[in-house]
């Protein structure tokens, strides 16, 4: 005894069915939209409809009438005709131009699997081309993943949306708002953001009683003081409204002094960024070269690109960061086994206009250390000094103050080591080496206070 099938006999029992409704054969049920009636089967129908199932199988014709139709108020007929063509044929022909009135039709009707092909359907076709459309339509159906998915492809193509009158036109406020609201905007600088921000508010005299709920998103601290300057200037619509001349004019005056503070006092400097990226600043090349370029790694990881260079060039050094900001410490500038030309400097790069700040120097110098971030401050551990010696000092960097101070020392002087921080504490781990002598492990562990 076995079980057989036969590849073929869906296909054909759809054609069949699918034939019987089309000469209106053994039809017992129709269903009318808009004046529109579909002669159909109430097996079929409750077959594939949670709500055809529930209204034929407690024999109630809601909305209908004595001689079995139904008549669907919330649907549009040609809404109707392609969900019922989908039920009979496994088939579903969509477009942009349809694609709502089907999805309305299958969710009256609770056509889960009809449901599901839209939404693919409009996920799949999303572009730079159509994402207002997309968003428009899965704003009606209540789509908020699909949504925030066209509202990422507009955020990418906002300079070109802008550019058109028409894509002007049909941005409400909303969509301007989410974008500046977002902390990434791929490929685009504070300053092009506000220029586009600016172009919506001007291509409609409506929108400027918005001024201030836009401008208020722009990241002044992130564009470059001239460059802000420049470009308010040429702003005439801010003649328009006194207190967003005086947000700008107070942007203007406070732009110095929020670029060079410490980045985390204020979220309007934090940068705007989709994900962590992979950085390599400095070292030493196979023939001893010491560099000072610094590059990041794409997200395949497969490439490189060179973001800038340190203010000299240095290895053994250390890096942390801080709210989107580099600090580069201590290290050497020239080639030396021995070790015995550190440096105490300590660099900070401010990625708002990729300018480099010399910060309090450390007490000590070092290299061959370690540093890491630990409540808001910059601990350093060990490392060689001053003609090659090695030393157990720590010391703890406050970034609000700029200032360093000693910690409590490392047990044993340490060098070539290895840290991290989990939990609030800071843990390191490594060997002391001296020339002729065994090599010494030995692990730690401190809390800031």
């Amino acid at each position: 005894m076995g079980s057989l099938g036969s590849d073929t006999y869906l296909e054909k029992l759809l054609e069949g069915i699918s034939r019987l409704r089309t000469q209106k054969v053994l039809c017992d049920v129709t269903l009318e939209a808009e004046g529109v009636c579909f002669p159909a089967h109430k097996i079929i129908l409750a077959s594939a409809s949670n709500y055809c199932k529930i209204l034929f199988a407690g024999n109630v014709t809601r909305m209908g009438s004595a001689d079995g139709s139904v008549r669907l108020n919330a649907i549009s007929a040609a809404g109707l005709s392609n969900v019922l063509s989908f039920i009979y044929s496994n088939k579903l022909d969509l477009s942009l131009q349809n694609v709502e009135e089907t999805f309305k039709a299958a969710e009256a009707l609770l056509v889960g699997e009809v449901i599901k092909l839209c939404f693919q359907f409009l996920e799949s076709c999303l572009s730079g081309e159509n994402c207002m459309d997309i968003l428009r339509i899965a704003k009606k159906l209540g789509l908020m993943e699909l949504r925030e998915k066209a509202m990422c492809c507009i955020g990418q193509r906002y300079k070109q949306l802008l550019a058109d009158p028409q894509s002007l036109k049909d941005l409400d406020r909303g969509i301007p708002c989410e974008i500046l609201d977002r902390t990434t905007t791929e490929g685009s600088s504070e300053l092009e953001l506000l220029r586009a921000a600016v172009s919506w508010l001007q291509h409609d005299h409506v929108q400027l009683k918005y001024m201030g709920d836009i401008l208020k998103r722009i990241r002044f601290p992130l564009i470059p003081f001239h460059d802000l300057q420049h470009y308010i200037q040429e702003i005439p619509l801010t003649r328009l409204d006194w207190s967003c001349r005086r947000f700008l004019h107070d942007t203007l005056t406070h732009h110095p002094q929020l670029c060079t503070r410490p980045p985390w006092q204020t979220p309007r400097t934090a940068l705007r960024s989709a994900s962590p990226a992979l950085l390599i600043t400095g070292g030493r090349t196979t023939n001893n070269s010491i560099c000072r370029e610094m590059w990041a790694a794409e997200q395949s990881c497969r490439t490189w690109r060179k973001v800038g260079d340190l203010c000299v060039p240095l290895y053994n050094h250390c890096i942390v960061v801080i709210d989107d900001f580099l600090f580069v410490l201590g290290g050497q500038s020239t080639f030396d086994l021995t070790g015995k030309q550190p440096s105490n400097k300590v660099f900070r790069f401010n990625p708002c206009n990729a300018s480099w700040l010399q910060l309090a120097s450390m007490l000590q110098r070092r290299t061959r250390f370690h540093a890491d971030v630990l409540s808001d401050h910059i601990f350093v551990v060990g490392g060689g000094t001053l003609l090659g010696t090695l030393t157990h000092t720590v010391e703890s960097y406050q970034p609000a103050a700029n200032k360093w101070e000693f910690a409590a020392p490392f047990p044993i002087p340490i060098a070539d080591h290895a840290g991290t921080t989990h939990k609030g504490i800071l843990y390191i781990s490594g060997e002391k080496s001296i020339p002729n002598q065994l090599i010494a492990r030995a692990q730690a562990c401190t809390h800031p206070s």
